[in-house]
């Protein structure tokens, strides 16, 4: 009996996978299914619409009441928006593609957090998906870097690059269901909800050393969803330089504002 294949999300990672599976896998249209997210309105954007991309290539759409009777069903979450119960469904096979290097940062924000966190090291997880948030067995990892220039949106896409990567590596695999998996580590853990942060009422936190500032500000910055403010002016644009003035500083400038930490050093946050 042949698999039925269920991706559910949104974007580049969504549509990217479904393309390997039509086009480098040979996986048949009538083994298909696709869930787009909730928020999807069918029209391309700054990412491509995975509703659209399912009408355009005559893929069937579904939801997933209709998938959970499916015994031979491989499921694959892909930045998908709505709790997935496995308790539900027939197959084991439950998979998600995770933007952060879990344990670490299960939940919310992974484009965000880790830069406010000072982070240097990203990347994504292929796991199983079990009844808790982002806890289901590990199968395969990929690490990058974190450059001390990158912003939320550099992060965003760096997960989309890497996940698709991952994806490619392990999707082989779930198909032939070889998977070997581990138990996370409690160790290293961490979680955020999504009320973690506010973003209609970003605060920024002078009281902080420069990097600290300078971390605030990038992880803010994602033009398609927001900008940091300061003074109700927007910021597009920081730098973190090894200059130093009086602490805990605010100038506003023409095209800029000046910030100094508790440290000494100097931020530059370019307004829009």
């Amino acid at each position: 009996m042949e698999n039925i294949i269920c991706v559910a999300g949104k974007n580049d990672i969504a549509v990217n996978a479904v393309k390997y599976l039509l086009n480098d896998l040979h996986i048949d249209k009538k083994n298909l299914r696709i869930i787009a997210n909730s928020t999807d309105d069918g029209i391309d954007s700054w990412q491509p619409s995975f509703k659209k991309f399912a009408q355009d290539n005559d893929i069937l759409e579904v939801t997933q009441k209709d998938v959970y009777d499916i015994e031979n069903l491989i499921f694959i979450s892909l930045e998908f928006n709505k709790i997935i119960r496995p308790e539900k469904y027939k197959t084991k096979q439950i998979y998600n593609m995770h933007f952060s290097l879990l344990p670490a940062y299960k939940g919310m924000y992974t484009a965000v957090l880790p830069l406010i966190n000072g982070e240097t090291k990203g990347g994504v997880t292929f796991h199983y998906i079990d009844a808790g948030i982002d806890t289901g067995d590990i199968i395969k990892q990929k690490t990058y870097d974190i450059e001390l220039t990158d912003t939320a949106r550099d992060i965003y896409f760096k997960n989309l690059k890497y996940s698709f990567e991952l994806f490619k590596e392990v999707i082989e695999d779930v198909l032939n269901n070889n998977i070997k998996s581990h138990p996370q580590p409690n160790t290293g853990a961490s979680y955020y909800s999504k009320q973690s942060i506010d973003f209609s009422n970003i605060q920024i936190d002078y009281n902080k050393t420069a990097f600290e500032i300078y971390n605030q500000l990038r992880a803010f910055i994602f033009p398609e969803y927001q900008l940091p403010k300061i003074n109700d002016k927007e910021i597009y644009k920081c730098i973190l330089t090894e200059e130093k003035m009086p602490a805990n500083q605010l100038i506003e400038k023409d095209d800029c504002f000046e910030i100094s930490g508790i440290d000494y050093y100097k931020v530059i946050a370019y307004k829009k």
